[in-house]
């Protein structure tokens, strides 16, 4: 079967080269056809696009904010020796205006400058702007220092306690205006049955118009006494699309101008350089064009893709190209190299693109989004290489101009391939030796294996001293975070949120989360229905503070509700329903590694629970979204290295033929990765939503070399039973062309060391030591296990000498 499948990839390559023109003109209209799709591509940062829609963490948080609007707010930290200052009061008021006339798609801007202060003059209830009397004389400004430090609600939350940070809080709209009015956006639940408009949440490239003008604004107004930080997750959202987007170019040039160098120093031709360019950027133009065409974006994982196709969309060409050029040294014409070449490497080329299809063909069953979308283009990739690989690489090289090969026979091996050949029979002379020293690595390795942990820290993506970097720590430090848990409390009353006793526990529910610590994460501030109630309470009552409690009277409550919406202001709708059925309760906490926030958010299911007792709660927001995330990382790490290892090693097995060397095979490719991740344990490196990507694409791509190595060393070993010379023989053909795919493929990864984020930076290094740790186990584990599990001895010289004639 084998052996049919050669002779059909040898009539191919006659084919392609009869027809050169006809196939050219066929795979390049194709490829224009989808090209069409390019404009349509968009990019998609958001933490809740890692969630199906119809995933229940993203429903309730997409129900969430359709009541609420967004809970990921944009927070700025102003910096001051003392913000209770005549200069910079006014300072904080040009600000807080120039963001509202300025700044695009708000819903409201919030500092003390506008704070709501609830307050009772001549038996009336009023609702001012902390500021509206705005303080001239000294005396004044103490006043507003004393009134504002007394604030439970302004402290921690628009000032620090020291009054040397003020905070602005920015909403920003929910839905997308693209195609909608602006007087249109209050008519999706007034749709006509049949016919309801479903709302489209706010777009990167609108969060990006919002960002850029806010940072204008923020850059005018920022001095040495009065420093700006920005922070908040839509503009981080912001932030991490542009250094995408920026690396995604910048990687993908580099790739380019990689490969293309060493294209050069391997072929030393014109024809060895362009034509496995030509291939893999038409096969990586159509990739991004079929995922355009499907609606899918881009996002943080996928966005290695293009370098990803790049580096490994250039092997097959590489392996054909290799032997094509051998049969053209020893004087076969051009048609005859072309068949010889698909028929000698053709079968690999397709098995290797199957098992690194297998490969990533894991990640489908992924429990996030986008790494199920690199489950699915990451394979297209691949197949798409393959077939540009095996019918138009033979037509582009029937008609590039190339010079006639000189026959070299006698020609020194390259100091490459005399380094192999010596690595090779150092393995097999040295088999026990070289297997028991692997065998101490992959102890060591595991020992770190146990040891490696979850981690999903965005903040800690940035750089030292990154500007959103240094934000997000001063707000943790200063204000009590910059992330947000959303606690729904759904009384299943209409009015249910009028009871007093209710309101009661939700005071003590905020004083109990006050008292977490769970080391870096804590409860910064935590607003709700009941400090509303309380502020007013208070203001009714001679604004005494031994009145900011919650009345006792159900009654009450209700009437000076209604007293507070009847002042003017529109704020109840941020904490309650309008059918007070349903509250909501808003928790600050830090912006950390979320592999701490599992703990807080049972912590505070706890609390509630005991505390409310019938009355059910969903927490939700964006830190629940993160902690939800966590999950996802841990079930779609095992869930796809499992599939990983069903699909691609039996696949192996298979394609080997054999089943003795088939399971010999296995050792040298689950070796990388007991090393990769035995040395992220040892460094303390966690696995993340890029690093979980490892395994499953090392698994594909360390097949890879396998199969060429197996392929190659299977005939010579069916001829000469004799596994030192066939291993020679394989290595002689086909071991320059497995040390330049595997260099090519790390030094495509280790581009990343060169991006702005860290996870970057981890995920190509962890990646190019996991592909190289891979070439060095096939060129001297796996010889050294076939000689141990054949128990083949090194060749007699003269049946060497034989052997090497008969070649």
């Amino acid at each position: 079967m084998r052996e049919s499948v050669e002779r059909g990839f040898a009539r191919w390559g006659h084919f392609a080269y009869r027809h050169a023109w006809v196939v050219i003109a066929l795979m390049l209209a194709c490829t224009a056809a989808l090209a069409t799709n390019l404009p349509k591509i968009y990019f998609d940062t958001s933490t809740e696009g890692f969630f199906n829609e119809e995933d229940p963490v993203r429903v309730t948080y997409d129900a969430f904010r359709t009541q609420f609007g967004q809970d990921t707010m944009i927070l700025l930290a102003i910096r001051t020796d003392d913000i209770f200052t005549a200069e910079n009061l006014e300072r904080l008021r040009a600000l807080h205006e120039d963001i509202e006339n300025q700044v695009p798609l708000l819903v409201e801007v919030t500092s003390l400058v506008n704070a709501r202060e609830t307050r009772s003059l001549d038996d009336e209830l009023r609702v001012d702007d902390f500021l509206a009397d705005w303080p001239e004389t000294p005396a004044e400004i103490e006043e507003v220092r004393r009134r504002a430090l007394a604030n439970p609600l302004y402290v921690n939350n628009f000032i620090s306690p020291d009054a040397q940070i003020t905070t602005i809080v920015i909403e920003i709209e929910a839905y997308s205006r693209i195609g909608i009015e602006a007087d249109d956006l209050g008519g999706f639940d007034a749709a006509p049955a049949g016919e309801a408009q479903q709302p489209v949440w706010l777009t990167g490239d609108e969060i990006g118009t919002i960002v850029t003008a806010l940072l204008e604004r923020t850059e005018q107004h920022s001095t040495e006494n009065f420093e700006i930080a920005v922070s908040g997750t839509p503009v981080f959202l912001d932030q991490f699309q542009r250094a995408m987007q920026r690396d995604m170019a910048r990687f993908a040039s580099l790739a380019l101008l990689t490969i293309a160098i060493l294209l050069a120093s391997l072929f030393r031709r014109v024809a060895g350089v362009v034509l496995p360019l030509v291939i893999v950027v038409i096969s990586l133009v159509t990739t991004i064009s079929i995922m355009a065409a499907s609606g899918t974006p881009l996002t943080l994982p996928t966005q290695i893709l293009p370098s990803f196709l790049l580096a490994v969309g250039v092997s097959g060409s590489v392996h054909i190209l290799a032997i094509f050029y051998q049969a053209r040294r020893r004087g076969e014409s051009r048609e005859d190299a072309i068949a010889y070449a698909l028929g000698h490497s053709g079968l690999a080329v397709l098995m290797t693109s199957l098992t690194t299809a297998g490969g990533l063909l894991s990640f489908v069953a992924a429990a996030m989004r986008p790494i199920a979308h690199f489950g699915v283009f990451g394979p297209v990739g691949v197949m798409v290489a393959l077939v540009f690989t095996v019918v138009l690489l033979p037509a582009l090289i029937a008609v590039f101009p190339m010079r006639e090969e000189s026959l070299r026979t006698l020609r020194r091996p390259a100091l490459s391939q005399r380094l192999l050949l010596r690595a090779g029979g150092f393995a097999t002379r040295r088999a026990s030796w070289v297997a028991a020293v692997w065998g101490i690595l992959l102890v060591a390795g595991l020992f770190g294996a146990v040891r490696v942990h979850l981690s999903h820290d965005p903040t800690g993506w940035w750089p030292e001293g990154h500007p959103m970097r240094a934000a997000t720590e001063l707000m943790n430090e200063k204000t009590g975070g910059a992330m947000f848990f959303e606690m729904l409390v759904e009384t299943g009353v209409e009015n249910g949120m009028h009871d007093p006793v209710l309101l009661a526990k939700l005071d003590t529910l905020a004083e109990q989360a006050a008292s977490i610590d769970l080391g870096p994460i804590y409860v910064g501030k935590t607003v709700s229905l009941s400090d509303v109630v309380q502020e007013i309470h208070q203001a009714l009552n001679e604004n005494r503070p031994e009145y900011r409690t919650v009345p006792a009277d159900r009654e009450l409550v209700a009437q000076e509700l209604l007293l507070f919406e009847n002042s003017g202001t529109d704020d109840l709708e941020n904490f309650v329903d309008p059918r007070f059925q349903t509250g909501r309760v808003t928790f600050k906490v830090p912006f950390v590694d979320a592999v701490a926030y599992p703990a807080l958010m049972e912590k505070l299911e706890e609390q509630a629970t005991s505390l409310l007792g019938d009355v059910p709660v969903t927490i939700t927001g964006m830190g629940a979204v993160m902690t939800n995330m966590m999950n996802a990382v841990m079930v779609t790490l095992v869930r796809s290295y499992l599939l990983a290892m069903l699909l691609v090693l039996p696949l192996l097995v298979i394609l080997i033929g054999n089943l003795r060397m088939g399971l010999t095979a296995i050792i040298p490719n689950l070796a990388p990765i007991v090393m990769t991740l035995g040395l992220m344990g040892w460094l303390g490196i966690g696995i993340d939503t890029f690093t979980l990507l490892i395994g499953c694409i090392a698994i594909g791509l360390a097949v890879d070399d396998t199969i060429h190595f197996m392929h190659n060393f299977r005939r010579y070993y069916e001829a000469s039973k004799d596994v030192p010379l066939a291993v020679r023989q394989t290595l002689e053909t086909t071991g320059q062309a497995l040390l330049f795919t595997s260099v090519v493929l790390a030094s495509g990864f280790l581009l990343y060391t060169l991006a702005e984020m860290s996870m970057l930076v981890t995920f190509g290094f962890l990646t190019a030591f996991t592909i190289m740790m891979a070439f060095l186990a096939d060129l001297l584990l796996a010889p050294a296990l076939l000689v141990l599990v054949t128990g083949s001895r090194e060749a007699e010289p003269n049946q060497a000498l034989e052997m090497e004639a008969s070649r």
